[in-house]
């Protein structure tokens, strides 16, 4: 039950938008627009081509934290993801935000569990994994953030939990998601039987409507 973290982090090379061509226009030739929200500083318009914003976004932590280094700077900024806009029917990138941050700043973040290892019912085919809880809200530094937390859950048995309790996690994070909230348990498979059919009597006579004793009753009733 550890904390892991991301050993590097990707850059994205950016510069200021040009003056002149359109959003549409930027979109069309591959580049996508994008801004860095400053800390009590306003907004820095930039561009960057399509393929360089993927790859970056690819490469960030699993909390969205990566770097820009803008053109005719020597440092790059550290920023985490604020917002994705993309065109849902061609599936292209229309705008980026992020959030420029430093080290210590604090942030409310909600990290992943990653779960490791394998009970003995799942293992025998008897049990399955059930996981109400999949990330675990902290406010913290954001050089304390972990990239991810690690729990074993092997040795779960069935009917089983394990809870936010279990986690080992540093004592520089608030935990905010509640202590008995359960991350992992260990339920039974229930296998669903079908019922047959009953089966029905083969070669049973069709019942006659005004059958013979029909006939009889109204035969005897003439005369």
């Amino acid at each position: 039950m550890r904390e892991r973290r991301e050993r590097t982090m990707s850059i994205l090379q950016a510069e200021p938008r040009a003056e002149g061509p359109t959003t549409k226009q930027l979109r069309r030739m591959g580049i996508t627009p994008m801004a860095i929200i400053e800390k009590n500083k306003g907004t820095v318009v930039l561009q960057a081509p399509e393929r360089s914003i993927l790859d970056a976004l690819k490469g960030a932590s699993a909390l969205g934290q990566f770097k820009v280094q803008i053109n005719g700077e020597k440092t790059p900024r550290s920023v985490i993801l604020k917002s994705v806009d993309k065109d849902p029917v061609a599936n292209r990138l229309l705008h980026v935000a992020v959030l420029e941050v430093s080290q210590t700043d604090v942030v409310i973040v909600e990290v992943p569990i990653h779960f490791v290892g394998t009970p003995a019912p799942v293992e025998q085919k008897e049990g399955t994994v059930l996981h109400p809880t999949t990330h675990l809200k902290v406010r913290g530094q954001i050089q304390d953030l972990p990239d991810s937390l690690e729990i074993d859950i092997s040795g779960l048995e069935m009917n089983h939990s394990a809870s936010v309790s279990d986690l080992t996690i540093s004592d520089k994070l608030e935990v905010l998601t509640p202590l008995d909230a359960t991350i992992a348990t260990i339920a039974p498979i229930v296998v669903q039987v079908e019922s047959e059919a009953e089966p029905t009597e083969e070669g049973a006579e069709p019942e006659l409507v005004g059958g013979e004793s029909e006939r009889e009753s109204e035969s005897g009733g003439e005369g």
